[in-house]
């Protein structure tokens, strides 16, 4: 920590370190440094909080002392004197005074495109110096610096969007992009109250109101008022299921097209024949290429109605990011997206992309939405991250409202060093280098998915932005805490997802070491060493088996408000019945753990708290306890084993049942689960429920009420998590019907 602050003191202070830096980066490009951490961090007994209050003594006293502050962090103080490449260097060292130092796959939450203490931006840095002593207020004081940016962002700016405005973060590029489309309605339709922007379903743009407006994922707008606009489904791509990512697309497309031709307005005509009408015009444009845009936007345009024009200058924007960076990486077709270009062009819609994340090359393309090769080009484009403060590039026609004086500004516009930064490493970019890097670091994971079937899958991403799934939502924190404590920073994505990000210029020394610590993660996992559960890692003892008559068993509510009274009570049943009824091979269950099939009240409480959340235990009035409980809530809140390819995703109609568990002790478990299952159908029907979606073990949909066994099953997985169970992922129409669902 000393070598940080004494680093600019004096000229012989900052040689000196100029030539650290230079012997970091030779042992980091040699293969010399690793990931180090104390080894008992592994310590599966104990807390990592524990372990870092003794064994990193000096980030815990660290941490410790801003405890005040309302912030969230790793468990470690970083020192980025020592950091090098993605090893990120501890405060704390060893016995002889070598830094621990952690690997890291996040890339600092994507926003560094090359690795720590990179000697030219460190040259870069001290060179600058005079323009980084002070922070400019770029709003009325230009430098030198500044206009510097600002030229060279005329040298990257997207086809299209030739103009730029600067300012200090992601969250504050989106806000100008919204202000900028709704402006535009303002001026050009009449509408005083700018209309509405369309966002997707999953997106993810950032903490202030405005793009809280365009965010919709729940637990990032909770308990905050914006404004009521509308998203849609975001079509993620799945190679292996093309049908479904075309009625995926298809349904997106229509919702799109319902709100351009009714403004949200009762009573407009959205008939699906014009619709379908409109989209097989743009497909034939599509398929035969080098036709004039131009010439075929005006004659669609031509065709529609003045009523339906006026109706769809309520739409302000359409904002998508080309890839979902904090919604799970997911991405959609290039086909897709030239459609969306099309459509949002012949509404005259402006079309914003969100590139924050994937800006500059992160995807092997200098912008991310250049792989779609749209027809025509986008009208807004938003970056940050890499770019070191944030920034917003616009078509000719929006950039009118930037002049505007005080419409638009930002006092500072932008930090000097981070503009130091981006400078330096702007011509440092090699494509080559991505698709050298990507490609390595995904043919590991994808080698990993297949050795680990039980618990990683859907391996995906382009370039250095990729991610993979873990089967249960539980086991993403559990992975990473894994990997954290062998010295591998991961980040989540998602629900389930989590990412992992090289940095461009990853040694491939550094991907493959980054790999192997994951491997021995997931061992762990499968092993059954991780954390015990405190609820339940009392010591249990098994009484012999009995038959409780169904006219002594009675249905609690446990959904809701109800779960924290009985939380405890549904942790037992969980417990018994997955922590040691089932027989799992001698290396997956260690006594003490937590089998992968048991649920945590960690991730049973915010589905018992959703909306339209049902859920049931049945109690021996004999006995008091618990003998069973089944818990689930609508299908859209969910995200684990394949809901992703459920048909029924997006329609608002279909129930799905997380989590069901009978106590092993008692001898008839099938009736007391039936009697769960027909009284859990009766009230998801109630509810306004047409479907029901489950993942669960075969014999239960074998044995389950005469409806549970007309579900069609979806996908089947033969010894699920390596419990020696089948499982199935299922699904039914829970009214009476002559077909089942399809």
């Amino acid at each position: 920590m000393q070598t940080s602050q004494a680093a600019v003191r004096s000229p012989q202070s900052v040689l000196d370190y100029l030539a650290h830096v230079g012997s970091l980066n030779d042992r980091y490009r040699s293969g010399a440094i690793h990931a180090y951490v104390p080894e008992t961090l592994r310590d599966s007994e104990r807390t990592l909080e524990e372990l870092v209050e003794q064994h990193l003594p000096a980030s815990h006293a660290a941490l410790a002392a801003a405890s005040r502050s309302l912030f969230l962090s790793l468990p470690v103080a970083f020192d980025p004197a020592e950091s090098v490449g993605p090893y990120l260097a501890a405060i704390d060292r060893d016995p002889v005074n070598e830094p621990y130092r952690f690997l890291d796959m996040g890339a600092l939450i994507a926003t560094q495109a090359f690795g720590e203490n990179d000697p030219d931006v460190v040259a870069a840095i001290l060179e600058s110096l005079p323009f980084v002593t002070s922070r400019y207020a770029h709003s009325e004081y230009q430098t030198v610096l500044s206009l510097r940016l600002k030229a060279e962002l005329n040298r990257i700016a997207p086809a299209g969007t030739p103009r730029h405005f600067v300012v200090n973060t992601g969250a504050e590029a989106v806000e100008n992009a919204i202000k900028s489309v709704l402006l535009n309605r303002v001026m050009t339709s009449g509408d005083r109250e700018g209309g509405f922007i369309v966002s997707f379903e999953g997106a993810f743009h950032g903490r202030t109101l405005g793009s809280l407006a365009v965010t919709h994922r729940r637990r990032a707008r909770l308990g905050f008022p914006t404004f009521d606009w509308p998203h849609i489904t975001f079509p993620f791509f799945d190679a292996g299921a093309p049908k479904e990512t075309a009625r995926r697309e298809e349904r997106s497309l229509k919702q799109l097209w319902d709100l351009l031709v009714s403004g949200r307005l009762p009573h407009a005509d959205k008939s699906r024949d014009t619709y379908r009408r409109e989209i097989d015009a743009i497909d034939e444009f599509l398929t035969a290429p080098g036709q004039d845009v131009n010439a075929f936007v005006q004659a669609q345009r031509a065709r529609l109605s003045a009523d339906v024009v006026r109706r769809s200058r309520r739409v302000a924007a359409v904002l998508v990011e080309p890839i979902q960076g904090e919604g799970g990486v997911r991405l959609t077709s290039p086909a897709f997206m030239r459609r969306l270009r099309l459509l949002t062009r012949i509404y005259e819609v402006p079309l914003v992309f969100d590139e924050v994340q994937t800006g500059w090359r992160m995807t092997g393309s200098l912008w991310a939405h250049e792989q779609f090769e749209l027809p025509c080009p986008p009208d807004v484009i938003t970056w940050a991250k890499k770019a070191q403060n944030g920034v917003l590039f616009v078509s000719e026609e929006l950039a009118t409202f930037f002049q505007e004086e005080k419409k638009f500004n930002t006092t500072w516009e932008g930090d000097s060093v981070g503009m130091v930064r981006l400078l330096a490493v702007l011509d440092k970019l090699d494509l080559d280098q991505v698709r050298r890097t990507g490609p390595r670091a995904r043919t590991g994971l994808e080698a990993l998915a297949r050795e680990y079937r039980e618990i990683v899958k859907n391996v995906r991403g382009v370039g250095v932005m990729l991610a993979f799934d873990v089967m249960r939502a539980d086991w993403s924190d559990a992975v990473r805490d894994r990997a954290f404590r062998r010295g591998l920073i991961l980040l989540p994505t998602g629900e389930r997802g989590v990412r992992f990000y090289p940095r461009y210029d990853t040694e491939p020394s550094a991907i493959d070491e980054a790999l192997s610590i994951l491997r021995a993660s997931l061992d762990d996992l499968v092993g059954g060493r991780v954390a015990p559960d405190p609820a339940t890692a009392a010591p249990k003892i098994r009484i012999g088996t009995l038959a409780i008559p169904l006219d002594t068993i009675e249905l609690v509510d446990v959904g809701g408000a109800a779960f924290d009274a009985h939380k405890q009570e549904i942790a037992t049943v969980e417990q018994e019945r997955y922590g040691g009824a089932v027989q799992y091979p001698p290396d997956v269950l260690r006594a003490g753990r937590r089998p992968l099939l048991q649920f945590s009240l960690e991730t049973l409480e915010p589905t018992a708290t959703n909306p339209g959340a049902i859920g049931l235990a049945a109690r021996d009035r004999v006995s008091g306890r618990f003998v069973g409980y089944l818990l689930g809530s609508a299908l859209e809140n969910h995200d684990e084993e394949g809901i992703g390819l459920d048909p029924r995703l997006g329609e608002n109609n279909s129930f799905y049942l997380q989590a069901m568990a009978i106590l092993p002790t008692v001898q008839n478990q099938i009736e007391i689960q039936n009697r769960l299952l027909d009284e859990l159908r009766t009230r998801a029907v109630a509810a306004g429920f047409v479907f029901l979606s489950a993942l669960i073990e075969e014999q239960v949909r074998e044995t389950g009420p005469e409806w549970l066994q007309r579900a069609v099953v979806l996908e089947r997985i033969d010894n699920y998590l390596r419990s020696g169970i089948p499982f199935a992922y299922i699904q039914v129409q829970l009214t009476e019907a002559d077909s089942p669902a399809t």
